[in-house]
């Protein structure tokens, strides 16, 4: 029997007049490496947002001009279908078979993008049953109360972006303490098969609400949860410094060097400034006397054409009274225009043969064209000192110009120290703003607390739920992690096993979570690889595939020494571990080359951000 399990099969952006951004995938291992910005995780988010979440697009400059995502999906019986979503989110449109466009001749299945357990036609529902995880149910709080599963409650532990593959917090939580308890249960489900239909919620008081003991409790540990966060959010910030005194004395100080450092940026971009519009002044003066330039060689041509003409007109005229001189010399003849006999011919008379008449106005058309042709020349002669003037005026200009735009690039350096000497005092003071606000909730969470617990309960005894697994299965769990991490060579890969207080897997002694962020990275992806091992072994239900952002991270930007898994094998028995398993498939970004046995799979692409070298990036350049 094939179990039900999802395959990727591409990703495709497409828009009018934008050549089409596609990826495809296949079974089994897939590798996408190469430099930073050129779109790997841009794909992954891509991939989550067509799987049904509401974030939108992260907007970046390579993503104009494309309005449609389309995402092609094969189930376990080799059914191939393609999802298409706006650019810009909303409902889902569903073709039969692969496509990378818009298909002609098909009609599409509308899917809402909002689940509905009652209804198929939204896009959790279509995909959980394509796994054979329709109508399960969930716990959503400690009182027992359920809602139905979501394809949404299952992304996080097959989808794995960058920004969580190297969180503190555990990986089979998304950090949101009002989302603990049903992704609890989403973990128990995938463990052992069995859902929470079967759990009844706490007894509940007369107002409906739940009694008050209960109620007192709930609050403390919600309280706690969010003590817990803040602490931890609090650390992340400041390290152990926790003196609200000396913070403040922090802020007072960032302030300061804010103040002084944002007169200083704002001095240097006024001085910028100035020199940036004197440069566009010379620009524009430049450019306008290259056009004048380019008019007057235009006016000198069409001159030039015309005194040509004035020169044809004048020897044409030249020969008229020339003629007519010559003819007035002759004896009389028979009049070639009327024919009249010389002794009939009328001299005194208007007649078109009348040469007198003819050569005078002749000479007049003739110093008609002369005067013109001395204002012609007189105009050539303007012309052409204006353009002698450019000639000179020109590179004048353009040697301003160039000296003004090596003193814009002097000053752009220091600008952009100034800049970025101002965004780190910036930031340093919002971080010391936000532990400070952090300070002020606990202390207030702090106080909260004490109140409910100085309120005495009227109920010594409350009914609590739990949504932790029994401990043969987290056993068993816990030794295919560790399984796993022995055969990726990871360093000191014994006594791995889960604590429940946080959640999380403590390898050889140390909590996952207290390592540096590459091997959380790692780690992380041992375990959804172990998730992915483990439900295929035991025939439990699963997506099906795993796409990791990064999971070698300790091998670019270690956090020190106990971080760097550089000098180990890991990275090549990862790969070799994930080549050699094919029943379901895993997708893999990374920044570093893999081995050359990766390289050389039908199934690797790199991304160069070479335009000139194979593949730029997702986007076409």
């Amino acid at each position: 029997m094939t179990m039900p399990a999802l395959t990727l099969r591409h990703l495709c952006l497409t828009g009018p007049e934008k050549e089409s951004a596609c990826v495809s995938f296949g079974p089994g291992l897939n590798v996408i490496y190469g430099a930073s910005e050129t779109g790997k995780s841009f794909i992954v988010e891509a991939l989550d947002f067509m799987l049904g979440s509401s974030v939108e697009l992260r907007d970046i400059p390579e993503r104009v001009g494309y309005d449609r995502v389309f995402l092609g999906i094969e189930d376990g019986d080799g059914n191939k279908s393609t999802l298409e979503r706006s650019s810009s989110g909303g409902q889902f449109r569903c073709y039969e078979g692969l496509h990378v466009a818009v298909p002609e001749g098909l009609e599409p299945t509308i899917l809402s993008a909002k689940h509905n357990p009652t209804k198929s036609d939204n896009i959790s529902t279509f995909l959980l049953e394509k796994i054979g995880l329709t109508d399960k149910r969930i716990r959503r709080n400690a009182r027992g109360d359920t809602n139905s599963l979501s394809f949404r409650n299952l992304a996080h532990l097959c989808l794995i972006t960058e920004g969580d593959i190297q969180k503190i917090d555990s990986p089979l939580l998304t950090g949101q303490y009002i989302t603990r308890t049903p992704e609890l249960a989403v973990f128990k489900l995938l463990l052992t098969g069995v859902d929470d239909r079967a759990v009844q919620p706490v007894e509940r008081g007369p107002t409906g609400g739940p009694t008050e003991s209960s109620s007192g409790a709930a609050k403390a540990e919600v309280i706690d949860e969010f003590l817990a966060d803040h602490r931890d959010r609090l650390s992340g910030l400041v390290g152990e410094e926790d003196d609200n005194q000396e913070l403040n004395e922090q802020l007072r100080k960032l302030d300061e060097s804010l103040a002084r450092e944002r007169i200083t940026l704002r001095e240097s971009e006024q001085m910028h400034r100035a020199v940036l519009q004197h440069r566009n002044e010379l620009r524009r003066k430049l450019e306008d006397a290259q056009n004048r330039r380019s008019e007057i060689d235009e006016l000198l041509v069409r001159f030039k054409l015309l005194d040509k003409h004035y020169n044809s007109d004048l020897a044409r005229l030249e020969g008229l009274r020339e003629a007519g001189t010559l003819m007035g010399a002759l004896s009389p003849q028979v009049c070639p225009q009327c024919g009249a006999p010389p002794e009939a011919q009328n001299h005194q008379g208007d007649c078109d043969g009348n040469i007198d008449a003819v050569i005078s106005a002749t000479n007049a058309e003739s110093t008609k064209i002369k005067l013109l042709r001395q204002e012609l020349q007189q105009a050539v002669k303007q012309l052409r000192g204006e353009a002698q003037r450019f000639d000179e005026l020109m590179p004048e200009v353009a040697e301003q110009l160039k000296v003004e735009q090596a003193e814009l690039e002097k000053m752009s350096p220091s600008i952009l120290s100034h800049q970025e000497a101002y965004s780190e005092i910036f930031e340093k003071r919002a971080t010391v703003q936000s532990a400070l606000n952090l300070m002020a909730s606990i202390t207030e969470l702090e106080d909260r607390k004490a109140a409910i617990e100085s309120t005495p309960a009227r109920h010594e005894e409350t009914e609590t739920l739990s949504a932790d697994l029994s401990a043969s299965v987290l056993d068993a769990f816990s030794n295919k992690l560790e399984e796993v991490l022995r055969d990726w060579h990871f360093p000191d890969a014994s006594r791995v096993y889960f604590e429940k207080e946080s959640h999380d897997f403590v390898i050889a002694g140390k909590p996952r979570g207290s390592r540096g962020k590459g091997m959380r990275a790692i780690t992380h992806a041992a375990f959804t690889i172990s998730l992915l091992e483990y439900t295929l072994t035991n025939k439990l239900l699963h997506p099906g595939f795993a796409v990791l952002d990064t999971p070698l991270l300790a091998y670019r930007e270690p956090e020190g020494e106990e971080d760097d898994l550089s000098g180990t094998d890991v990275q090549d028995r990862f790969y070799e571990y994930l080549r050699v398993r094919d029943e379901r498939q895993v997708i893999v970004f990374e920044n570093i080359d893999p081995p050359e046995s990766i390289k050389n799979l039908p199934q690797t692409r790199f991304f160069s951000k070479n335009p000139h070298i194979g593949r730029y990036g997702f986007f076409p350049v």
